[in-house]
């Protein structure tokens, strides 16, 4: 059940993270002024990286067969 909400969980964390980005970019926001929001937009950051990691190093080392038959099907459809 856990690992069903952690994918969903870090795409929104990621998502939060380039709209702080994005914002901090156009000048609205100020990290310097919002320093509470730009802690946890720090540590969802860190917490995005953590899970990346995870899942590619499990990946490399067990090898995920359906993934990989998945994306195989998906370049034969495709003709690459």
């Amino acid at each position: 059940m856990l690992s069903r909400m952690l994918g969903p969980l870090a795409v929104t964390c990621l998502g939060l993270v380039v709209l702080f980005v994005f914002f901090s970019a156009l000048g609205a926001v100020s990290p310097g002024e919002v320093l509470l929001p730009a802690l946890v937009v720090g540590v969802l950051a860190t917490l995005f990286l953590g899970h990346s990691l995870i899942v590619s190093r499990h990946l490399r080392e067990h090898g995920n067969q359906d993934m990989f038959r998945s994306v195989n099907a998906l370049r034969e459809r495709r003709g690459f």
